[in-house]
């Protein structure tokens, strides 16, 4: 366990990926962690003891997975890039407790994966230095999913934390919605760009999300996730009227339910709260299905 090579070294790294015949592909947004503390500190922050299950995506040339591996975590790594994959596989071929995946995380059923590696009671914890061009639709996968993990411990661009994290106003959007429905958001600590390497244009900021107990109904919840979908998609206009289809059509019907979820009918959606969003879509759904 001892022989692991640092790969938070740019020296070693870079002698790794030259050995395996690989180049960062920027198109993939691969850009290395070499800041060992940043990375310890990441791990730290996923409270992770030995045998607990972990899922990492995009583990890359394997950063935090070595981590992981030396502190005998269950770990399943999903990374889509092949020759990466192979190489981190065979990095840690010695490590049983350890499983690398190559797959397309965007793609993944997480609770097909976790019950398939960690049993029928197996709830991970997901650990992930994001690839930035994946952020944002890998945590829009994730709500889709009803926030399948116990939790997350995740770095991401800044700009996309500082969304992920937004109240209403500002960088408020239906990314910030779905985040604080689904997850309680709290942004950790925040990485200079000079920590990777090849060296990004922007910063970076990790976050944990923490689940919530879903507030709605199934069906409620649909309409919750239309709803939001809806409003930020003609953010500009009135939620009188870029919400109409919530009612069918009609504008009285709808202002009836926004009078009804305490939303004023000029209001726009970078104004309202998760809490009317779920307030609004229990009016919806409650009374389409009275009418039915």
């Amino acid at each position: 366990m001892d022989d692991l090579p640092d790969l938070t070294s740019p020296r070693i790294l870079k002698e790794f990926l030259k050995s395996k015949g690989h180049r960062p592909r920027r198109s993939r947004g691969q850009n290395f962690l070499i800041d060992g503390n940043i990375a310890h500190k990441i791990v730290d922050a996923a409270r992770l003891r030995r045998e607990d299950p972990a899922v990492e995506v995009g583990p890359g040339a394997g950063a935090l997975t070595a981590i992981l591996a030396r502190r005998e975590v269950r770990l399943v790594a999903v990374e889509l890039d092949r020759n990466l994959a192979d190489a981190l596989g065979g990095l840690l071929s010695s490590f049983r407790h350890v499983t690398v995946l190559q797959q397309d995380a965007l793609g993944m059923d997480w609770r097909g994966l976790q019950r398939r590696h960690f049993g029928a009671a197996g709830s991970a914890v997901l650990i992930s230095n994001l690839p930035y061009n994946i952020s944002t639709p890998f945590l829009h996968s994730l709500y889709k999913q009803n926030f399948p993990f116990q939790r997350a411990i995740l770095m991401l661009q800044k700009e996309v934390a500082l969304r992920l994290t937004a109240e209403p106003g500002g960088d408020y959007g239906a990314l910030s919605v779905f985040s604080r429905f689904y997850t309680e958001p709290q942004i950790l600590f925040f990485v200079s760009r000079s920590a990777f390497w090849p060296r990004p244009e922007v910063d970076s900021a990790v976050v944990a999300l923490q689940p919530r107990t879903l507030p709605l109904s199934c069906g409620e919840e649909a309409v919750f996730r239309r709803a939001v979908e809806a409003a930020f998609q003609q953010r500009r206009k009135m939620v009188s009227n870029s919400l109409r289809s919530l009612a069918g059509g009609s504008r009285d019907q709808l202002i009836s339910f926004l009078r009804g979820a305490e939303i004023d009918p000029r209001a726009r959606a970078e104004t309202l709260t998760v809490e009317q969003f779920a307030k609004l879509a229990r009016i919806a759904y409650n009374y389409t299905n009275k009418c039915t």
